[in-house]
């Protein structure tokens, strides 16, 4: 059902923009023909890269009947991906606690579902292009600006990076335009000034927890609305903040996205309905909820009237400014340098509320930290690498769970940092 609508797009749209790069465009006909040229997928399509790439690559596996794994340019090694069944048309990725990424697997029906909703809340139009200022390949911004495209036209503007000069220039030929971002994004344009007089009809905020500083600073400074969106890879858009003023309550969700239903399990965690729920994980791990219309966040919260209230955030991931790291992975690139045998990585909560975690990790003492940074740097990113190192000579510390070390550095019985 993906490719028909499609086609359908492709026949209301065909001369119309599609993708804005610069001053320049690329019409919905031009896709078409780009799509013609490409060679029958006979694999699952990984789709990396630009915006065209990626919009290729997943009209590639629509037309071919293969599913699409968005991916990463800089995550290098592609996910292995066999025994995915018959009808899922997309896999989403996942930090895997073991350093493997886990794939979400989709029907087209779950797909789109969460596309429709997301169109419909947030009141997307043809007239108004979605700034891609937020990677294409993660669930929030493939659900709220690639597949809007594909399945209704609405067209995007390419951002290089998400600086502000380069945001701002990419805004001045529209009149109108929908900014997706993550909270350290809004913060730095907010730092720059450039939010003034912006012409952003709707200002997104999801991947991280939005401080409540942040959001009434731009609406001070510029009478900017920052609307907190809340959603997991496994169901797609979850709830909403559709209010026109700040909020005040910095765990206030919002309200539950149209067609989505939302209770508390017995241990108080969010139970999520609908038609866009996965179907299931490619490995599934005792006492997880994902199919059949129900998916079990790890977040734990309450109901207040008509919205969710968040309590406690849960799961191992390591989010770093609403990028999700598996610790699993980063223990796997250190232990890989030859340099320490043992190590446990980590979240620590960051002073900076839009950065939200630091990644840490415990090592055995003796390590020599500097040259495992120095050569950690050939396997991960920057941010990925940890900022906060322990050390102990207890074996025990090692098997503690992730947030058995985290309450551990909260008591101050982790070793000094160093």
């Amino acid at each position: 059902m993906l490719l028909p609508r499609w086609h359908r797009t492709l026949t209301d749209h065909r001369d119309a923009p599609a993708i804005f790069h610069g001053e320049s465009a690329l019409s919905f006909g031009a896709i078409a023909e780009r799509l013609d040229a490409l060679p029958t997928a006979t694999a699952p399509v990984i789709a990396t890269g630009s915006a065209l790439e990626i919009i290729l690559a997943t009209l590639r596996g629509w037309r071919d009947g293969q599913p699409v794994v968005p991916v990463e340019r800089a995550d290098g090694a592609l996910p292995e991906l066999d025994g995915v069944r018959e009808g899922i048309a997309h896999v989403k990725l996942t930090p895997g606690n073991d350093g493997r990424p886990r794939g979400v697997w989709f029907t087209a029906e779950q797909l789109a579902a969460d596309a429709d909703r997301l169109v419909a809340a947030m009141g997307l139009r043809r007239d108004t292009p979605n700034l891609a200022t937020v990677s294409l390949t993660h669930s929030y911004g493939y659900s709220s600006i690639v597949l809007p495209l594909l399945l209704h036209g609405i067209p995007l503007q390419t951002v290089e990076v998400p600086f502000p000069a380069v945001v701002s220039a990419a805004w001045k030929n529209h009149a109108r335009i929908v900014l997706a971002a993550v909270p350290s994004m809004w913060r730095a344009w907010h730092r720059s000034g450039i939010l003034e007089n912006a012409p952003i009809a709707l200002a997104l905020s999801a991947g991280a927890p939005l401080a409540l500083e942040l959001e009434q600073a731009v609406w001070d400074a510029q009478g900017l609305k920052l609307h907190n969106f809340y959603g997991a890879s496994e169901c797609g858009g979850i709830s909403y903040d559709a209010t026109d003023r700040p909020r005040t309550d910095a765990a206030d969700l919002g309200s539950p996205l149209l067609g989505v239903e939302v209770r508390l399990s017995d241990d108080g965690r969010f139970l999520i309905e609908s038609d866009a729920v996965a179907t299931c994980y490619d490995l599934h791990r005792s006492g997880e909820v994902l199919g059949e219309g129900r998916f079990l966040t790890p977040d734990h919260g309450h109901l207040a009237a008509d919205h969710l209230i968040l309590d406690a955030r849960g799961g191992e991931h390591i989010n770093v400014a609403g990028r999700k790291l598996g610790p699993g992975r980063i223990e796997a690139a250190l232990k890989s340098t030859g340099l320490v045998d043992r190590i446990r990585v980590f979240g620590l909560p960051s002073p900076d509320p839009e950065r939200v975690e630091e990644v840490a990790a415990l090592v055995p003492p003796g390590t020599d930290t500097t040259a495992l940074r120095r050569a950690a740097s050939t396997h991960l990113a920057g941010w990925e690498i940890p900022r906060h190192w322990f050390t102990s000579r207890h074996e025990s510390d090692f098997s503690l769970t992730r947030p058995e070390l985290r309450k551990k550095h909260a008591s101050g019985t982790l070793n000094t940092e160093h």
